[in-house]
Formats: C-alpha cells, sequence, structure tokens
C-alpha cells in the first residue's frame, strides 16, 4: 500500500540567488522520510504571490509544506499566495492577533503576520515571532530554521504514516560502486521490507595520497530485525 507523500515548497528570492543555502528543505525532508512520509517533490519559488499559487495548485500530495514569506515587510507574500492556491479569502486571524498583542506587544502593520486564508488554524511559534498555520492540507511555516525546527516539531506527531517510523543504518566502503553492484542488487531482491539507496563518493585523501572512489550506502525500514539483517548481510559482502 502507498504510504503518505509530501511536497515542500521553499519561499525566497534569496535561494534562488543563491545568497542562501535551503538547508530547511534537507531538513524537513530527513524528519518527514524517517516518520514513514515520503517526500515526493522539493520546489523553490521566489517572492511572487502568483508563483507561490500555481506551485501549491499543482501539488498532488497527501501534504505541502510551506516555508518562508511569513514576516511583515513588502515582499513577505507567502500568506497571499497560499490564500489564493486554496482559493480563500485572506482574512485577520484573531487567535494569532491577539496572540502577537499580548505576548509581544505588535501592533499597527505588524499585525499583517496574523492574516491567514479563512478557516486556518493556527501553528504556534515557541521561538520567534510570526506564527504559522495550516489550510487544508497546507502547512506553512517560518523560513527561519530555528523557528522553523521548533514550529515543525510542535507538530510532527500529526504527519507520521500509519506503518510508523522508519529506522536507519549506513554502511561505508572503500569499493567504487560499480564493484558492489552485484551485492546491492541481491540485497534489494532478498531484503524487500528495507530500501536501500547507493551513494558514491570522491575521498581525495590528503597530501601525497591519491583520489580514491568510495561509496556510502543507506538502508531504511520500519522492521529492526530485517533491517539488521540486510546490514549485516551486505557488510559481509562489500566491506
Amino acid at each position: 500500500m502507498k504510504g503518505k507523500g509530501a511536497t515542500i515548497i521553499s519561499i525566497g528570492d534569496e535561494i534562488l540567488s543563491g545568497d542562501v543555502v535551503d538547508t530547511n528543505a534537507t531538513w524537513l525532508a530527513k524528519r518527514l522520510s524517517v516518520q514513514g512520509v515520503a517526500v515526493e517533490k522539493i520546489m523553490v519559488v521566489g517572492d511572487d504571490e502568483e508563483e507561490i499559487s500555481e506551485a501549491i495548485k499543482s501539488c498532488n500530495s497527501d501534504f505541502v509544506f510551506v516555508m518562508g514569506g511569513l514576516g511583515p515587510t513588502h515582499d513577505d507574500v507567502t500568506r497571499e499566495g497560499v490564500a489564493e492556491g486554496v482559493d480563500k479569502e485572506l482574512e485577520r486571524n484573531e487567535e494569532a492577533e491577539r496572540a502577537l498583542k499580548e505576548k509581544y506587544g505588535i501592533s499597527g502593520t505588524l499585525l499583517k503576520m496574523a492574516d491567514m486564508p479563512a478557516g486556518s488554524e493556527v501553528i504556534g511559534n515557541p521561538v520567534g515571532v510570526a506564527p504559522g498555520f495550516k489550510i487544508d492540507n497546507v502547512i506553512v511555516l517560518p523560513g527561519v530554521p530555528e523557528e522553523m525546527r521548533g514550529m515543525f516539531d510542535s507538530i510532527a506527531s500529526f504527519f507520521r504514516a500509519e506503518n510508523g517510523i522508519k529506522e536507519e543504518e549506513w554502511i561505508t566502503t572503500n569499493k567504487a560502486e560499480d564493484e558492489i553492484l552485484e551485492a546491492l542488487n541481491e540485497a534489494v531482491m532478498r531484503f524487500t521490507s528495507v530500501k536501500i539507496g547507493s551513494y558514491p563518493y570522491v575521498d581525495r585523501g590528503g597530501v601525497g595520497v591519491e583520489m580514491a572512489y568510495k561509496s556510502r550506502i543507506k538502508l531504511i525500514s520500519t522492521d529492526p530485525e530485517a533491517l539488521k539483517r540486510a546490514k549485516r548481510w551486505l557488510e559481509e559482502r562489500i566491506c
């Protein structure tokens, strides 16, 4: 049976220009993966209301995570883009407004951070100021890494697949990928409940040391015993 799937959309011109590295998507993909939710697509969209809307409309995943653009400045248009993408009116959320006023003493134009698509559920921010929100299957979080991570941790249990949390193991071998191909293919056939990935890399060594091609193998499964058996079987053949 196909498990739950997710799309991650990172918002920000600074990501597209290369000024900022998108560590949020990597972190979130890792967290979702170990919870049994397969990340089907990762997208980066600029600070443009229409592009954000179109990106959301193009998603067919069970969950759509949108990160960034929740501040009060002129280029923070994620709220507007999400509202258009889910075909909802943007309105002032009373719960979010009350929290911003009472907890942080915020007023005036800064209360823009309380604007959300109609019917949104507020996601509190335990680290920063701007609240996130959930509307339908779309979960919107700030782009500041510490804030995004703290907020996701508070709601992570809602995005756990029914087939359980996955565990993972790694194997590092001094052999190149072509040298272990046969063993990998057999392992895939033998251990059908274990997902096996091969990641070749170049070990450049140090001064006077010749560059070498090596491999890292990732094993992941919801069955801990099968995971151990697969790792042991592979280690005997490729290490």
